[in-house]
């Protein structure tokens, strides 16, 4: 009984790192900078240091020591866990109380996760380890540990306090970012950019400096991909631009202005940047290939420039943005998200807010004729506004092989080799038919 309250105990204390520096990468890992103090003899002697995440990866510590030399270091992982504890029990007394009888002793024979067996003078008997209220043994455990822990054989030239920096790796730290556009009229907006920084390890850090690192970095092959933790999480918001950018090699990195107590299982969400004025082009979209005929409300693209002109020229890392437009009764709502790659400056995103109720495209196929050599087939595309406002909408058509268009009742684009696009203004109200013709041909 007292093992089962003494671990419990146990699961309810997170250890706290204090001042230390987290550059936190996209990929669910963060390098740690934790500054660390000892009071060493001089000579030889040990030193160690266990304030440390679970999930820290166990070949990438490193200690920096001022007026001493490290001799060799040490990882101890091996901490306490149940099931390693009656493992070793074979053979030894052991007591087992199901949920709905009497305790039972004898000798434990064996244990896995789904039963334990015991043997006494009724026999050997098999227990399901669900039914269990739990289990007991009379064996203390000397010195138990609970957290990895590392150490240091040092040489020390003289006797006090030595000071450094304890640099490692750890995974369960994660930052994304969330853009906001309110949308105040059809080309004017508010942009919010928001960093969320998740702490999903068993480390509190209490006077954090914190570093966002942006763009992929390369990694070894092999390893295992981080893992979402599904913990449930705190979170806290932070108002007000609270970080700087600079440029860390090919990457971008963006120090937070303020020191934070990030704890475990936690996230906090700190503002990048904005309110920032910006203007955006918004187009309804209808994309078709070949001989499909459909009829289907248009898609809404949101056409966004990074650039100094239109209020940003910043790098804008990738992340979720989500629009928002003010109704008719003066309230914000939510109309569509999308996902935003990284934008550099001097470069243009595009977002997908959803699909038009008012803006609707009927695309059929009028004739086909397909010939042993050659292949021939006449499109119309009927495009209705019901809105009342005028829309710039764009006709998006796919055609593979060798191809070329005639009787086109609309002037056309060449974007690639298998794209056309039709792009045209539509008045409120209006509906308007484009026509055209592809032929294709081959030996």
């Amino acid at each position: 009984m007292k093992l089962r309250v003494m671990l419990f105990l146990c699961c309810m204390i997170h250890a706290q790192s204090g001042d230390a520096t987290l550059t936190i990468y996209k990929d669910g890992t963060a390098l740690i900078k934790q500054p660390v103090t000892w009071t060493a003899t001089k000579g030889k002697s040990v030193i160690t240091w266990n304030k440390l995440p679970a999930s820290i990866q166990r070949d990438t510590p490193f200690l920096n020591l001022d007026g001493a030399t490290v001799m060799s270091q040490r990882f101890n992982d091996k901490v306490f866990s149940s099931a390693d504890y009656f493992m070793d029990l074979k053979g030894q007394k052991i007591s087992v109380k199901p949920n709905d009888g009497k305790l039972v002793t004898g000798l434990l024979l064996e244990i896995n996760q789904n039963s334990v067996s015991i043997t006494n003078r009724n026999g050997i008997l098999t227990f399901n380890r669900e039914e269990l209220a739990y289990m007991s043994a009379a064996n203390k455990v000397p010195n138990p540990v609970f957290k990895p822990y590392l150490s240091w054989d040092i040489q020390s030239s003289k006797s006090g306090s030595l000071k450094g920096e304890l640099v490692y790796k750890s995974k369960n730290f994660t930052w994304s970012t969330v853009y906001r556009i309110k949308m105040t009229d059809e080309i004017h907006g508010e942009l919010i950019a928001e960093a969320v920084i998740d702490n999903a390890s068993d480390l509190d850090f209490a006077g954090a400096r914190l570093q966002l690192v942006e763009g992929n970095l390369n990694k070894l092959s092999g390893g295992r991909r981080p893992q979402k933790n599904t913990a449930a999480m705190a979170a806290r918001v932070s108002t007000g631009q609270a970080m700087t950018r600079e440029e860390l090699g090919d990457y971008h990195i963006y120090p937070l202005k303020d020191v934070h107590n990030l704890q475990a299982k936690e996230s906090i969400t700190v503002r990048m940047y904005g309110p920032l004025n910006v203007k955006y082009k918004k187009t309804y979209v209808f994309e078709n290939s070949e001989r499909r005929q459909k009829e289907e409300p248009l898609e809404v693209k949101i056409a966004l420039k990074n650039t100094e002109s239109n209020g940003l020229g910043i790098p804008l890392p990738d992340g979720k943005i989500e629009l928002y437009t003010y109704s008719g009764k003066g309230g914000l709502e939510y109309i569509g998200a999308d996902k935003m790659g990284q934008v550099p400056k001097g470069q243009s995103t595009e977002i997908t807010s959803g699909r038009a109720f008012d803006v609707v495209g009927n695309r059929k196929v009028l004739n086909y004729d397909r010939q042993r050599k050659s292949e021939e087939a006449v499109i119309e595309i009927k495009v209705t506004n019901a809105r009342s406002e005028n829309v710039d909408v764009l006709l998006v058509e796919h055609i593979n092989g060798d191809w070329i268009i005639k009787d086109e009742s609309l002037d056309y684009l060449k974007k690639d080799a298998s794209t056309i696009h039709f792009p045209l203004i539509l008045n409120a109200g209006e509906t308007k038919n484009v026509y055209y013709t592809y032929r294709k041909e081959w030996k």
